[in-house]
């Protein structure tokens, strides 16, 4: 099949959840034996025309004020060239700048699939104008889509009661590391064991500022590494209101699996505070990196992490969490995390139920 996924600012991942989930994904397609290619920005710091086995296909973006705008143009220049070179599937990474331009699109045989991402218009940082276009954005979607899929039963659900459709519900996946290399933390300054952490974007609805405030209310010396690109509207407010607080270290974004896997699993506890989603890649590295997890308690996170976290509604329960630490079975938490990740969360799983979604469309 010839496949292009559209909807992300590029692979290799240097931006967040669906980046990481194209990078995946696509190098499972591809090697299944698929003609597999990514749109990346001309911004984009990797300059090669291939990655692993996947095709790299450049579309400009527009920066600054205009970004956002821009968007809308980047999704439409990407999807109108994998119709022009005749892509088999189409698989657009949410559908808020893309669905609008569904209507008028020549499909010329090829098949439109859109994951559907988290409740988009739930999130904290769009006003009551834009959260109302997103909802009109989002039946578009559903309408014009030869499929939609869900990374989360809840939001299946969601799909099937307001728009009787059914979404294919296929999770993200995550990779279980084998080795630990203690070494790694050396250039962070740090010592296993010694660090709470968040890993993140640093957006309102990941509830940053709430884990920030419960944390330093705690009686802990250790130090909370946040990782996240801070250099965005929100990101420089939160680094503004607390980076000089000698408890906090903002390390921006990192975009290292390795590095990452490391800093969770030698971690006191990961901190996880997303509210408006399905399924998060962040979260799922968490349970497989083998760290304690604190989340934000909401249907989504409760669905992957069961009983097997600490939870927290408010800067309070965060505080909590940590007085409370020592209450948990922090072994049986891990270990169970790990049987679920390799039992439900396999990136050779995702890839094969997406092949067979997009098989099934094409016939």
């Amino acid at each position: 099949m010839r496949i292009a996924i559209t909807g992300t600012r590029g692979i290799p991942n240097n931006y967040g959840g669906f980046e990481e989930f194209a990078e995946n994904l696509s190098a499972g397609l591809a090697g299944l034996g698929n003609n597999v290619w990514v749109y990346n920005s001309f911004s984009h710091s990797f300059q090669e025309n291939n990655h692993q086995g996947v095709g790299i296909i450049r579309k400009s973006a527009l920066k600054g004020y205009l970004e956002a705008s821009g968007n809308y143009l980047y999704d439409l220049k990407c999807i109108k060239d994998a119709i022009r070179r005749e892509a088999d599937v189409i698989l657009e990474c949410g559908y808020a700048t893309a669905a609008p331009w569904y209507p008028y699109l020549p499909r010329r045989g090829t098949k439109l699939v859109t994951h559907m991402d988290g409740m988009e218009w739930q999130r904290e940082k769009w006003g009551v104008i834009t959260k109302k276009v997103i909802r009109r954005t989002e039946s578009t979607a559903v309408r014009y889509s030869d499929a939609i899929v869900c990374d989360h039963p809840v939001i299946a659900k969601y799909y099937k009661e307001k728009y009787s459709v059914e979404a294919s519900m296929i999770p993200f996946g995550a990779d279980i590391r084998q080795n630990w290399d203690e070494g790694i933390l050396e250039g962070f300054g740090i010592n296993p064991g010694c660090y709470y952490l968040i890993v993140a974007r640093l957006e309102p609805e990941n509830k940053i500022q709430m884990i920030i405030d419960g944390f330093l209310a705690s009686p802990v010396q250790e130090p909370l590494l946040i990782v996240g690109d801070y250099s965005r509207k929100y990101g420089k407010k939160m680094y503004r209101q607390y980076g000089k607080d000698k408890r906090l270290k903002f390390l921006g974004g990192i975009f290292d699996s390795e590095k990452l896997d490391h800093l969770r699993h030698y971690s006191i506890a990961s901190f996880h505070g997303h509210s408006v989603g399905g399924t998060n890649p962040s979260l799922l590295e968490a349970m497989a990196a083998g760290t304690l997890i604190f989340a934000h308690d909401n249907p989504y996170n409760k669905w992957v992490l069961g009983e097997n976290a600490g939870y927290f509604r408010s800067a309070a329960e965060v505080t909590d969490c940590i007085k409370d630490l020592g209450k948990l079975d922090r072994d049986k938490f891990i270990g169970n995390n790990l049987v679920r990740t390799r039992a439900d969360f396999q990136w050779d799983s995702v890839v094969k139920q997406y092949e067979e979604l997009f098989n099934s469309l094409v016939g």
